[in-house]
């Protein structure tokens, strides 16, 4: 962070968003201008606008017309307000927070508040982290283990707060104040404290922004979890993203129903049978295509064994793969075979009873295929960029290969 010597002596900035989240347009009298990240900066006297910190995101607005893109707290407890180039930077001028993100984040938060306390009275699991992020928010727990039924638990008594719409309280302590409420952590800041309390719920320091009430809240969802380092962290969603994440999912869980012909509930069962009858086919299909290619590299091969140099217009990479190989246990003393689609790729075998080493080919053979690739002394595997690369690729292959090892091309 920088600022130009013309300011006036640097202050604190009053961040009146502590006692009123609500405010959203107010008057704005600018002190100083400078940078932060290489981009434009502005602070103001006294402002309405969160700077990122305590996991949550800053506010986006407008000041004087120009967009805040950004607001930060600098270790002087400086606010810096990153704006758009060409704001202006000196005198009064309108402000206006944007209020659906705002709103979004006081959502977010209070119910993280609601949430972290309902897992300590609930299962026992401590918070040792949130984050409140665009889409999502999560909070990471002293846990190893969870299931539905607990979460249904858990979920039901933080939504019973919300749905009691008790106050969001705010107190403003020293260290001796502090003492007066059973806080979830103890603070991590020293001077003023600002206790955000939900009576008979859930007591913490907190600087960031919340509603009134937790009716504001609307819902609060958990909608998955996994583990991170021994513990457990927990996406959450609440009010409007909650609101619009069942919008989504009962759309997506309706229509599978409606092509079906099921019952929503019996969606999820039909998804298993038919996973399980997918990769029973799938089984089948390896079975029947291996002893298809099985008996055509025999039929390429022939007796006395030859060399195999097949291109083929189509064909998977793993068939291709497994051709060649097929080949070579039918006898075949090398095999060159290449594909143009779906996947552009050439293979490159010889029996292991021949001398040299197939990897000596390889940078000519990347150079054709423009792909990438690699193997071992008697496996070659190349991608190509395109199927006139992989067939420009196999036809200097199936000549070096027969120069290399002395065989018929």
């Amino acid at each position: 962070m920088s600022a130009p010597g013309n300011e006036p002596e640097a202050i604190v900035s009053r961040r009146r968003y502590y006692d009123d989240s609500y405010t959203t347009r107010f008057k704005a009298r600018i002190v100083a201008s400078g940078e932060h990240a290489g981009r434009p900066a502005l602070e103001l006297e006294a402002t309405y606008f969160y700077p990122e910190g305590g996991g949550q995101e800053a506010d986006r607005g407008t000041l004087g017309g120009a967009g805040v893109l950004d607001v930060q707290a600098g270790e002087d407890g400086r606010v810096w307000h990153v704006v758009e180039p060409g704001s202006p930077a000196t005198g009064e001028v309108g402000a206006e927070v944007d209020w659906p993100r705002r709103f979004d984040h006081m959502q977010q938060h209070t119910g993280q508040h609601i949430l972290s306390a309902a897992f300590e009275r609930v299962l026992q699991a401590p918070t040792l982290s949130c984050h409140l992020g665009p889409e999502t928010s999560s909070i990471e727990v002293k846990a190893s283990a969870a299931d539905w039924r607990g979460i249904a638990r858990l979920e039901e008594a933080a939504n019973q707060v919300v749905w009691e719409d008790r106050p969001v309280e705010r107190h403003w302590v020293d260290g001796a104040g502090a003492a007066r409420f059973a806080l979830r952590k103890a603070p991590a800041v020293s001077g003023p404290i600002r206790i955000v309390e939900i009576p008979d719920w859930d007591a913490s320091a907190c600087g960031g922004t919340h509603t009134r009430r937790t009716g504001e809240v609307g819902i609060i969802k958990i909608v998955r979890w996994e583990k991170v380092r021994g513990n457990l962290r927990f996406e959450f969603l609440c009010g409007g993203r909650a609101l619009r994440d069942h919008a989504w999912r009962t759309e997506a869980l309706l229509d599978a129903a409606r092509r079906r012909t099921l019952k929503d509930r019996e969606v999820l069962a039909h998804l298993e049978r038919a996973a399980a009858e997918r990769d029973e086919l799938k089984k089948q299909l390896l079975e029947l295509t291996t002893r298809l290619v099985v008996a055509e590299a025999r039929e390429r091969v022939g007796d006395p064994p030859r060399p195999v140099a097949e291109f083929a217009t189509a064909r998977a990479r793993d068939e291709l793969r497994l051709f060649a190989i097929k080949c070579l246990e039918a006898g075949a003393p090398w095999v060159v075979a290449g594909s143009g689609a779906p996947d552009p790729a050439i293979v490159v075998g010889r029996a292991r009873s021949l001398p040299g080493d197939l990897r000596t080919l390889l940078p000519d053979l990347l150079e054709r295929t423009r792909g990438k690739g690699g193997g071992s002394p008697d496996l070659l595997q190349a991608s190509a960029a395109d199927a006139a690369s992989a067939e420009a690729a196999w036809s200097w292959a199936r000549e070096a290969v027969a120069a290399a090892l002395g065989a018929p091309r």
